[in-house]
Parts: C-alpha cells; structure tokens; sequence
C-alpha cells in the first residue's frame, strides 16, 4: 500500500514539474519576446561609422544595456556609455560626419516606461539630454547636415500580441540638436513606425509603418518621405506578404533592404522573417538570407555593395540570441561577425 501511495506521488509530482516547466516556458517566451528588452547579449540595433570602419551597438547584461563601439570585424571593443541599473542605452546612430553618436535612454519604473533622446561625442563624451522626461521615443536619426534630429515618438505603450505589443499611436517629429525647435511632422498617429533612414543627400526619409484594419489585419508598409515637402510614397514588395518587419533605404535612395513576414516551411502556422532587397518601386525583389528565423536590422554599407544585419538565431525556440553578419547585396560573401567583449563591464549604480 505504502509502495503504491509512494509510486502515485512520484507521478504526481513529476506531471506537476512537467506542467510547470512548460508555463513557464510560454511564459519567459512570451516575455522576452515582447518589446521590453533582453536579458544578456547583443541588442537588436547597430550603427555603422560613415566610413565603415567602425559599429555601434548595444550590449545587455542582467537586462540593462550599455553602448559599445567596435572595428567593423568585432574587434576592439570599447564601452562608451554606463547606464545607471534600470536602464538601457540602446538605438544608437552615427551622425553624418562621423563625430556625434545618438541614443535612447530606455528607463523602466513601475507601471511606467520611458525613452528619452541623448547626443554625445563619438567617444561617449559631452553627454546631453535633449527630449523631455515623459516622453516614449522608439527611434531617431541625424538629419543631413547634423544639425537637427528626426524622430518618432508614441502616446501610449499597448499590451497585445507578438506584433502588436509595445509603443502604438506613433509619429514623427524633428528637433535641433541644442534641444529646441521642436516640430510635429506627422498627424496620424499610426499603430507603429519604425527603421527610422536617409539618403545620403537628405532628400529622402524612409520608415516602416504599421496598419490594422478588418480587411487586411495587421500589415506594413514601407514608407518613403520626401523631407521637403512631407509627401510620402507607400512602398510595397511584389510578392506575398502583410507585413515587412524593418527596412533602410540605400545611401543613394535607389534601394530599400527589408526584412519581410512569409510562412515558415517546417510550420505553416508560424512566420519567420528573411532579408531582401527590393527597388523603390516595390519591384527587382532579391532574397538575400534563407536562416528561417528573424532578421531584425539591415544596415547600408556607404562605399559598398553591402549590408550588416542582425539575426535572431533562437527565433521561435526561446530567449533572443542576436548575432551579427556582414553580406554583399546580391546574397553573396556572407560572414559572421564576433564580438571580441570585454569579460565583464559593469555599470554606474
């Protein structure tokens, strides 16, 4: 009697252990893919010096992320920024003439979350705040001339699902970089916008907007915007899918790299997300990548027929694991780049 009490205890217990390791499965996946940020490792974002020699990126550990800049191979790794605990340095951006680095301090209280924009010295020096303290800033970019910054901002945070959580009713402002100056650019308020680049000459701004409507759901669109007048072309890849993920206009304007939603083959109720190319008027579709995962960030090389960009190698398996790559604009000469990091940096309490 004893041995048989004994026997359906082990069981119960072990169905308790097998139930509990699969919520909280869901439950850190579901959390970490959310818009909040990573716990460890490379952050989703880099930035590329105009002379390509040299990336800015940020890195977390126990879920803050500071900033580092490396050679454009991963080597010599330096911190340029030290966040305080509970918050994050993350989407940096080389000005255009190379001495001036952007970023947004993401910032987490309770209830509440907070990102605010900063410029500083391309040596993390002469730090300066130029956005106000309750503002939700999700990306910005240096205008050609250095002198004024393009931005987005959001009314409100959402919960939702995969897509739709995060930042929503966003649009796009400009301010100098002395912090005054400021203009609303936008009035739409759309759901999302993201993947904030300009030409080389400043004449063209793209993005990626976000829709949902009953007809089409949840779809993107990129977003090409002449900074003079305001008037904007709606970009569309001409094969099947809703949603394009992220994008960067080329430095010259003539070529948009984008990451894109399409079935996954090995499960068709899941989407993973391949990088292509495409012209500005949605056509010459080019497949670059096939990692069956997500592809979050292509950045243009200046002088090259090139690209960085940022994988999530754990897509749809568990926790983000980004890693960097380097690949020719027709698919060819990929390479993966490691980071040489410091064993370990701290940060300013």
């Amino acid at each position: 009697m004893k041995k048989q009490t004994l026997k359906l205890f082990t069981i119960s217990l072990i169905g308790f252990v097998i139930i509990i390791s699969v919520l909280l499965y869901f439950f850190s996946e579901r959390f970490t893919r959310s818009w909040l940020p990573i716990d460890n490792g490379f952050g989703e974002t880099v930035t590329l010096s105009p002379d390509d020699k040299s990336i800015v990126f940020p890195f977390y550990q126990s879920g803050d992320g500071a900033l580092y800049k490396a050679n454009v191979d991963g080597s010599n790794v330096n911190q340029l920024t030290y966040p305080r605990q509970e918050e994050s340095h993350v989407h940096p951006r080389y000005s255009s003439k190379g001495d001036k680095i952007l970023f947004l301090s993401q910032e987490k209280g309770e209830n509440t979350l907070t990102r605010s924009l900063y410029i500083m010295n391309n040596d993390g020096s002469e730090l300066i705040r130029l956005s106000q303290e309750d503002e939700l800033i999700t990306d910005a970019i240096f205008s050609q001339d250095d002198q004024s910054i393009y931005y987005l901002a959001a009314k409100r945070y959402q919960e939702g699902n995969e897509m739709e959580e995060g930042p929503t009713n966003i649009d796009l402002y400009s301010i100098s970089i002395t912090g005054d100056k400021k203009e609303r650019l936008t009035h739409d308020e759309s759901l999302k916008k993201r993947s904030l680049s300009l030409t080389e000459d400043g004449s063209k701004l793209g993005f990626v907007e976000w829709s949902k409507d009953e007809e089409k759901g949840l779809h993107s669109s990129f977003i090409v915007m002449d900074t003079e007048t305001m008037e904007r072309e709606y970009v569309n890849p001409d094969f099947n899918t809703n949603i394009i993920y992220s994008g960067k206009l080329s430095p010259t304007g003539d070529l948009i790299a984008f990451s894109a939603a399409s079935e996954n083959p090995r499960e068709k109720s899941q989407f993973i997300y391949e990088m292509y190319t495409m012209s500005t008027s949605g056509k010459e579709v080019q497949p670059i990548t096939s990692f069956r995962t997500l592809i979050t960030e292509p950045v243009f090389f200046r002088d090259k027929e090139r690209v960085l960009f940022i994988q999530d190698q754990s897509w749809l398996r568990g926790k983000p694991n980004y890693k960097l790559w380097a690949v020719d604009i027709n698919g060819e000469k990929i390479k993966s780049i490691t980071l040489q990091m410091p064993q370990f940096s701290g940060t300013i309490l």
